[in-house]
């Protein structure tokens, strides 16, 4: 069992990144229409190239390696939130968790830049990067939907609702995080980035009018993901992911 902070905090932003980008690539091939199709494939491979980031920052920790990590834990040893472990459902509720979950990097790359654990506050760069072009396809859907018919606006407005609470969850404190802020690993505290994020939430959404879904109540996040409780659509979506290395765990990505 995985007991050192720094090797928790990366799994967890990497199991965040490889999980999401699981869900996304399965739009492809059934995406609304060809471009779609390609952007979600293209950001699916991202968020799995930036999985292997993190991946590997806590096989450095932990003697093992990046494979065994990402593929050779049972379901409860995973750290995601379990917002992007969802199925995508239809295309307006992808489309809220891929802006509300790329706003969320939005906020918490720039604060892992300064952390004193030197190799996690490098690796922010090309990850940032790549991310501001998600967040730039989310937000250009964002505005497609919502100024769009009555129907496309009502499913997203819907999307927004499902998702906004359990993406909260994004920002449920890290396993040993006190240990992680007195060593400024983790220099801004969750509960701190959660209000950044809230008010980044708002500030897309307040234009289109749809900043309602927002709760400016901000109570302390009830453990979840982050303790490794998940749901059973993990369960099927690990399945899946794990298949390839359960039967030969010396394959390779």
């Amino acid at each position: 069992m995985i007991d050192d902070p720094r090797a928790l905090l990366a799994l967890a932003l990497a199991d965040d990144e490889h999980v999401l980008g699981a869900r996304h690539v399965q739009w492809t091939g059934v995406a609304p229409h060809l471009e779609a199709d390609l952007a979600f494939s293209s950001i699916g491979q991202d968020e799995i190239g930036h999985a292997v980031v993190w991946y590997s920052l806590a096989a450095e920790r932990t003697g093992t390696d990046a494979d065994a990590l990402a593929l050779g834990r049972p379901p409860d040893e995973y750290r995601h939130a379990v917002l992007v472990e969802r199925p995508n459902g239809d295309w307006g509720y992808t489309i809220a968790r891929h802006l509300l979950f790329d706003l969320a990097e939005d906020v918490r790359l720039p604060a892992l830049a300064a952390s004193s654990w030197g190799a996690l506050g490098d690796a922010t760069g090309a990850l940032r990067r790549e991310e501001r072009y998600h967040l730039l396809h989310a937000r250009a859907w964002l505005a497609r939907l919502a100024g769009g018919p009555p129907e496309a606006r009502e499913r997203l407005r819907a999307g927004l609702a499902t998702a906004y609470p359990e993406a909260v969850g994004l920002f449920e404190p890290f396993a040993g995080e006190e240990t992680l802020l007195a060593d400024a690993t983790l220099p801004v505290p969750s509960h701190e980035l959660l209000a950044r994020w809230a008010a980044a939430v708002e500030a897309e959404l307040a234009p289109v009018g749809l900043a309602e879904i927002v709760d400016r109540d901000l109570r302390p996040v009830t453990p979840g993901g982050r303790q490794g409780r998940h749901t059973g659509d993990f369960t099927e979506l690990w399945t899946e992911m794990t298949a390839l290395y359960r039967g030969d765990p010396a394959a390779r990505w």
